[in-house]
């Protein structure tokens, strides 16, 4: 699990084609017990001066460690073997594209090293039974996720297991405990799952494009066909390809930033088509399709309380674990000093100092120019 930025879609996009999430926060700090179990002060006596707080310590710079000797290889030369080392193999690797994986290794690095202080560990059984349970998500065989979902992610198995579902679990664990799932959770979810709903189309447009929103968007008022015509020509591919059409929509948004969207949709008739709205992902419009009746025929039983906490308590834990990783990193402070391969200007003067070197032979043509205004690479 890579935990970067993410898409621009925000969840109730996601919710509307796809899924979302939710969010906690994870507290350290002198605990109220502390506070009262200090003495009171006597009388006549007086006050005493407040203790000074001491400055958190200075964090100490672990020793380095020796450069890895250990040998992965071997050439020959004047009847000589000479050593491949796995230092040498690194620093190769690293200046063709291996800087960019620091800061995954730095991010896998700040989760194991918070488990292993909370001897939290991850068994490959675990490991199984997770892979196994992402392939029956995404409905593919182990042959298919490796030869066609993990190319599209750049990863192979390996990488997949290990910066994905290994971090992943050791997150889980951590931060199982802090999602709690409240009636009040369970009665919206049913609400918005067999509750009156709206059937809905919309259509998205960059925040930067205002213009061609409203051009759009007043064609789009014409009629139903026109509507459909200017949905199937918008910049995301899910949405172009349904002409807009999402899941039924239920009037308790999963994130408080959907209140508007949802409160929009449920003031609409059908046929009628929102104002241009700002939203995360940038501009839209809704139009309000249809209203879904209630269905009297379901109720609100174990069973389906059961599948609602399993959905719900997988959503909040998914915002839990992004909220308690960023505090992870903020508290760990990551200094990442290799910002990537050399520069064309680092370049060049690594060329030139190869050819003085060589007793001056002429420079080597059509070397591109320096950029201007680069900071030199640390």
């Amino acid at each position: 699990m890579t935990l970067r930025k993410g898409d621009r879609h925000r969840p109730w996009i996601r919710g509307l084609a796809f899924a979302g999430v939710a969010a906690a926060g994870y507290v350290f700090g002198t605990s109220s017990e502390r506070l009262i179990a200090q003495p009171p002060a006597l009388p006549g006596t007086p006050p005493a001066a407040p203790a000074q707080t001491p400055a958190p310590p200075t964090p100490k710079l672990a020793k380095p460690e020796e450069p890895d000797r250990r040998i992965v290889g071997y050439i020959t030369s004047d009847n000589q073997l000479i050593a491949i080392t796995r230092e040498e193999l690194g620093d190769f690797l690293i200046a063709r594209g291996g800087h960019e994986k620091l800061e995954l290794l730095a991010n896998r690095k700040i989760v194991e090293l918070e488990a292993a202080r909370r001897g939290i560990t991850v068994t490959t059984v675990e490991i199984k039974a997770k892979l196994e349970e992402d392939l029956r998500g995404l409905g593919v065989t182990l042959r298919d996720f490796e030869r066609v979902i993990l190319p599209r992610i750049n990863k192979s198995l390996y990488e997949y297991i290990e910066d994905v579902i290994r971090p992943q679990l050791m997150l889980t664990k951590m931060c199982q405990d802090r999602v709690k799932v409240t009636d009040d959770d369970l009665q919206k979810a049913f609400e918005n799952r067999y509750g009156e709903r709206r059937q809905a189309q919309i259509i998205v447009w960059n925040e930067k494009d205002l213009k061609i929103a409203q051009q759009q968007w007043d064609e789009a008022r014409k009629s139903d066909v026109d509507f459909d015509r200017v949905a199937t020509m918008q910049a995301d591919p899910a949405l172009a390809a349904a002409a807009g059409k999402v899941k039924p929509i239920g009037k308790y948004p999963e994130n408080a930033q959907d209140t508007t969207v949802v409160d929009t949709l449920f003031k609409l008739k059908p046929g009628e088509i929102s104002p241009i709205l700002r939203v995360p992902a940038g501009l839209m419009c809704i139009k309000c399709v249809a209203v879904i009746p209630p269905d009297a025929n379901v109720k609100l039983d174990e069973k389906i309380r059961a599948e609602l906490h399993k959905e719900i308590f997988a959503r909040k834990l998914e915002g839990e674990i992004k909220t308690f990783f960023s505090e992870l990193r903020e508290a760990a402070k990551p200094q990442l000093l290799l910002k990537g391969p050399p520069s064309v200007a680092e370049f060049r003067e690594g060329v030139g100092q190869l050819i003085d070197q060589a007793g001056g032979v002429p420079p080597v043509p059509d070397l591109p120019p320096a950029p201007t205004g680069t900071k030199p690479r640390p």
